[in-house]
């Protein structure tokens, strides 16, 4: 049974989130009671907390709670997809997509996968020693898409 509860909240909480209602999510997570330390619910607890605030300060703070709830649940992507999307709140977007790319290793997850192509992640040039636009990076990098090596 309680199963059943925290999964009703975790429905509530991610549909309210992901349809723009971050103060309804919040107010959902304010009634999770018992459930309310799950790493999940405190991922989501920032990002909504994020969202709603212009202040840099909360901003890191919901990143490091993010990366708190990371390092309790380490296998579940979605603290990636929520950490990047605050990153790039932030203004970050190189750590964004650093934090995509790391979740998308983790599982494959659509929401992480709808952000990399709504920011338009590039992929990393061939030779890291030249500049994106030297031309042995750009001619490699056409030669081996063609082939099918990258």
């Amino acid at each position: 049974m309680e199963r059943d509860d925290f999964e009703e909240i975790l429905h509530q909480v991610t549909s309210a989130a992901e349809n723009g209602s971050y103060q309804l999510a919040l107010t959902y997570l304010s009634q999770a009671g018992q459930y309310s330390n799950h790493p999940v619910l405190q991922s989501y607890r920032a990002y909504c907390a994020a969202v709603l605030t212009s202040d840099k300060r909360k901003l890191l703070e919901a990143v490091k709670l993010c990366q708190d709830s990371m390092q309790r649940d380490g296998s579940n992507s979605i603290h990636y997809l929520l950490q990047g999307r605050i990153l790039m709140f932030l203004g970050d977007r190189k750590n964004a997509i650093k934090t995509f790319q790391t979740g998308l290793k983790i599982s494959p997850n659509p929401g992480i996968i709808a952000e990399v192509k709504r920011i338009g992640m590039r992929k990393n040039p061939v030779f890291d020693g030249l500049e994106r636009s030297h031309p042995l990076n750009y001619c490699a990098g056409k030669l081996f898409s063609r082939l099918g090596l990258r």
